[in-house]
């Protein structure tokens, strides 16, 4: 059986890496950067007694020469792993760990930009001799051995192709190099000839107070222009992983992408901090580095396995005891924190047993007694009424009031969520405030018979709006009525709304969706025994003035409570004015 060897069609390696593995081709800075700094840690494992370093020279031909001080390569290992695509060049060290690669393509990605690449090695190993060797695009290569006398380690010379000329600038050099390699532990110089500068500066103290280094650290790393809240720091308890959560100062959106400084082994991974983040961490951005957690094969992000589901974990364990830390020591600066996040906090303290304990005692509710305190909530020994109905809660907000009842208002986002998670953890007994319970609620008149005229003769008048008429005691007296509605009521009234406003065209189709809603679904006007107009209107037998009184005391009702009332309502309530206009005259 004859045995051939795959050909490699180079410019299509290209095309892939440029447009499906890589989400750009300025990557190839990074993946030099990795390179390099494997190397170097490779001769450190070797007893490496010079400091390590990186030096990057942009020539004004738009050429890039990338030194490093590393291990560097014999000629075997040139043609073994630097001209064998795929073949990792990480070789058996006795700290594995320290190598950022896995695939092997680091160069490659250096012809995303160049069509040419030259890179001269002398070995740590066998410092006699140094090699040079030329790559095409074409595929081919050469190797040659050349007089220098270039120190232990490896020079790259790239020469920038024409659509990249541009990204070969001193100072587009130096951002990138500072975004991809921030955190290495020894430096990045990049030159031009007449000026160089450290790319990776670590950061000097600025003041006496750790709080204010490390928040003035966030800045220089971010770039912004304001101060953060406060930090988090991530420290993993497994050693996985080490850095700083800084918190927003500023709302943004649950949903909101955030740009974190996510590294491995001290080169840049990502800015997506969405595989190794809670999804609720959106209000802080990140800046943390991790030794032990693998790349996928683009090197852009985590390869999800259980150590990564073990980092996540101590992340979100991380960010919690500090919430809860600071909740207990320093209450003010969580109160700002809510104040700020507020909105999106609630919907993960709706949803997250453990955050709801931190973060419910500094929402803020709007009650029957004012705004009270999610901690007042939590503290409160009887039931906690609710209503999702702003008009509801603002037609019920003085009944409730004047018999020192608990109403709250939940028609706001998430809030309904929030009460209720008050009585699933035992914290808190509510009830929501339905039909059925206020007609409880509220009290029957002693002389309740005394209205059963009165309320027949109205339950008649309002019977084509599904509304019927009721008689209770209601505190304050100068309420005249309260209207109610249930959920298929006010359905009912909005498809008869349609109705009006449509030209017919679609009259069928919305009478069939009335069909469908329960016999239930029907409004009730309450009246008031306690209001002198009702009864005054006790006393009238005249089934015709009753009726026209129910009619204006029902629209009237409606936009006290904030219903939308219609054109033929407003104008049998007109009508019904008129009528009694003429009989007083």
């Amino acid at each position: 059986m004859d045995e051939f060897i795959f050909n490699v069609n180079l410019e299509g390696m290209m095309d892939l890496l440029s447009n499906h593995l890589y989400s750009t081709p300025k990557v190839f800075l990074r993946e030099l950067l990795q390179n390099s700094a494997d190397a170097v840690n490779l001769r450190k494992t070797w007893g490496m007694e010079e400091e390590p370093r990186i030096d990057i020279t942009v020539t004004e031909n738009k050429s890039l020469v990338f030194r490093d001080n590393g291990s560097g390569l014999t000629k075997d290992e040139i043609h073994k792993f630097i001209s064998v695509i795929g073949k990792s060049s990480k070789r058996d060290s006795r700290d594995s760990s320290s190598f950022i690669g896995r695939f092997g393509i680091g160069m490659l990605s250096c012809f995303m930009v160049t069509s040419e690449i030259i890179l001269r090695s002398r070995s740590a190993q066998s410092p006699e001799k140094v090699y040079e060797w030329h790559g095409y695009t074409s595929g081919k290569y050469t190797v040659s051995e050349i007089q220098s006398d270039m120190p232990v380690g490896t020079e790259i010379i790239i020469n920038a192709g024409e659509k990249y000329a541009e990204w070969f600038t001193l100072s587009d050099i130096i951002s990138a190099v500072r975004y991809y390699a921030l955190p290495l532990p020894y430096p990045v110089y990049v030159s031009d000839g007449s000026f160089t500068a450290r790319a990776n500066p670590l950061f000097n103290k600025t003041s006496t107070s750790d709080r204010e280094n490390v928040l003035t650290m966030g800045r220089h790393i971010f770039g912004t222009d304001f101060d953060f809240i406060d930090f988090i720091p991530l420290e993993s308890e497994t050693g996985l992983f080490s850095g700083v959560a800084y918190i927003l100062p500023f709302t943004v959106s649950a949903a909101s992408v955030r740009n974190h400084r996510i590294y491995l082994k001290n080169i840049l991974l990502t800015e997506d901090g969405s595989s190794i983040l809670p999804e609720w961490a959106f209000f802080v951005q990140c800046f943390f580095n991790t030794d032990r957690l693998s790349a996928n094969a683009s090197r852009e992000n985590f390869y999800r396995n259980d150590l990564l589901k073990t980092a996540e974990s101590e992340i979100e364990h991380c960010i919690s005891s500090y919430l809860e830390r600071i909740s207990i020591q320093n209450p003010a600066l969580l109160a700002r924190i809510v104040s700020i996040h507020g909105n999106a906090l609630k919907s993960v303290a709706a949803e997250n047993e453990r955050l709801f304990k931190i973060f419910m005692p500094y929402f803020n509710f709007d009650s029957s007694f004012g705004i009270r305190s999610g901690k007042t909530l939590m503290h409160y020994d009887y039931t906690i009424f609710y209503t999702t109905d702003a008009d509801t809660f603002r037609q019920l907000r003085p009944v409730f009031c004047e018999k020192d009842e608990l109403l709250v208002n939940a028609s706001q986002v998430y809030i309904k969520e929030l009460i209720c998670m008050l009585d699933q953890l035992s914290i808190a007994h509510t009830e929501a405030v339905s039909e059925s319970l206020l007609d409880t609620f509220l009290e029957d008149p002693p002389d309740a018979d005394d209205y059963d005229y009165l309320c027949a003769i109205s339950s008649i008048a309002l019977e084509k709006y599904d509304c019927s008429v009721r008689i209770k005691s209601i505190i304050p007296a100068q309420l005249t009525s309260l209207y109610t509605i249930n959920t298929d009521g006010q359905l009912k009234r909005d498809i008869e709304k349609s109705k009006q406003n449509s030209d017919g065209m679609f009259d069928e189709m919305l009478d069939a969706f009335s069909e469908e809603l329960s016999a239930d679904s029907s409004s009730v006007l309450y009246l008031n025994a306690e209001n002198p107009l009702i009864m005054k209107l006790a006393d009238i037998d005249d089934p015709d003035k009753i009726e026209v009184c129910a009619h204006i005391i029902y629209i009237q009702a409606l936009i006290a409570g904030g219903f939308p009332v219609s054109p033929p309502e407003l104008f049998i309530m007109n009508e019904n004015l008129i009528k009694l206009l003429e009989w007083g005259l």
